[in-house]
């Protein structure tokens, strides 16, 4: 398990010689029920005055956190005295959990800005192994 990843809202400059950086920073970024379609208020961010710099702090909003479990089963045979089996199973993600990246954060995408698009985490996968030791 893990928190969140920080980042901070950006913008796309247009104009030659100004680059792009940090957005303005105008109202509150929180919202009451961040969701994937929406993780932050948008709206309290806008692109600052040609060639200066954003007034919003770096990496001053953090993404959903880490959830991950995973889990191994095992049995050893003995098979003689020399001869040992292992039969194992492992299961990655075991309760097949999303984990959620960071939300799309340049605010000169309007259609997209705030709302997170894919996953930190892969889906559930098992393996199965058998070891002899001798």
């Amino acid at each position: 398990m893990g928190s969140g990843l920080p980042y901070s809202v950006t913008f796309t400059s247009s104009v030659e010689g100004w680059p792009s950086s940090r957005a303005d920073i105008v109202g509150n970024p929180g919202v009451s029920n961040p969701s994937i379609k929406q993780w932050f208020n948008p709206a309290a961010y806008v692109a600052p005055q040609p060639f200066t710099y954003g007034d919003s702090a770096p990496y001053s909003l953090f993404g959903p956190g880490y959830s991950d479990w995973d889990m191994s089963i095992f049995k050893d045979f003995r098979l003689t005295e020399r001869f040992r089996l292992q039969f194992r199973s492992d299961f990655f993600n075991t309760i097949n959990h999303p984990s959620f990246n960071n939300p799309a954060s340049n605010i000169s995408v309007p259609t997209q800005v705030g709302q997170i698009f894919s996953t930190s985490s892969a889906p559930r996968s098992i393996q199965f192994a058998l070891r002899l030791s001798f």
